[in-house]
């Protein structure tokens, strides 16, 4: 790219106005070029300034069409692991939706790299079929990282509210995850998800920094199970 943009891009990197932040994108999203498309996309690379970045990439679908081609055709050739996980990330997004990339979470989805275990799983619980329940249900048996395990059991949700017929294969993992936790993490992330598909208040929160409640984790366990008990005998 030219160095007017790259000047530009470093301007906003330290200003952080998101209204020249918006204009710079509106910029790269007119008289489109295939490496205007690329530059773009390469910034997902760059995270010094976060807005910048989560901005970026919130905007990137606005390319169309042409942007998904492009993000299509780079995981064909990609050895840019951080860069692979973006894409797949922005294909299964709520605006792409885009079926195409799910070979590629199925490869990545056992990888050894643990932000590319991670993007494919929530792409998984975003855009997998019925059938593609089991992979996530492999996932929260045998990952490896406790992040991504509570990642695999909240992309459950995601598939609930989209496939509602998983409701009782989902609430039997979950009574069963619950049980056996012997981590924090895992109680707050299943009772989160239980208190949603339910519809229960359990005194849990989720917002930027995460998920917490004012109760203890056990007890917290022992709401839970009691939901998931009651319902599970329906």
């Amino acid at each position: 790219m030219n160095e007017a943009y790259m000047i530009k891009y470093e301007q906003l990197v330290i200003s952080n106005d998101f209204s020249q932040i918006m204009k710079f994108i509106k910029e790269l999203q007119t008289d489109v070029t295939e490496e205007k498309i690329n530059w773009y996309f390469h910034l997902l690379k760059d995270k010094r300034n976060t807005q910048l970045f989560l901005t970026l990439r919130a905007f990137f679908d606005k390319y169309g069409d042409v942007g998904k081609l492009f993000l299509l055709d780079y995981l064909k050739k990609s050895k840019d692991v951080a860069l692979t996980a973006e894409a797949i990330i922005l294909l299964s997004g709520h605006n792409y939706q885009c079926k195409e990339v799910l070979p590629y979470v199925y490869k990545f989805i056992t990888d050894e790299d643990e932000e590319l275990r991670y993007r494919s799983i929530i792409a998984l619980g975003w855009i997998g079929d019925e059938k593609d329940f089991d992979k996530l249900k492999e996932r929260v048996e045998n990952e490896s990282s406790i992040s991504n395990k509570g990642y695999a059991l909240s992309a459950m949700r995601q598939m609930f509210f989209r496939m509602s017929n998983l409701k009782p294969q989902i609430l039997e993992i979950y009574h069963q995850q619950l049980t056996a936790a012997n981590n924090d993490e895992i109680i707050l992330i299943v009772g989160l998800c239980v208190q949603d598909l339910l519809k229960k208040r359990l005194n849990i929160k989720e917002d930027e920094k995460g998920v917490h409640s004012n109760d203890n984790p056990e007890t917290l366990r022992a709401k839970a199970l009691k939901l998931l008990e009651k319902e599970l005998l329906r």
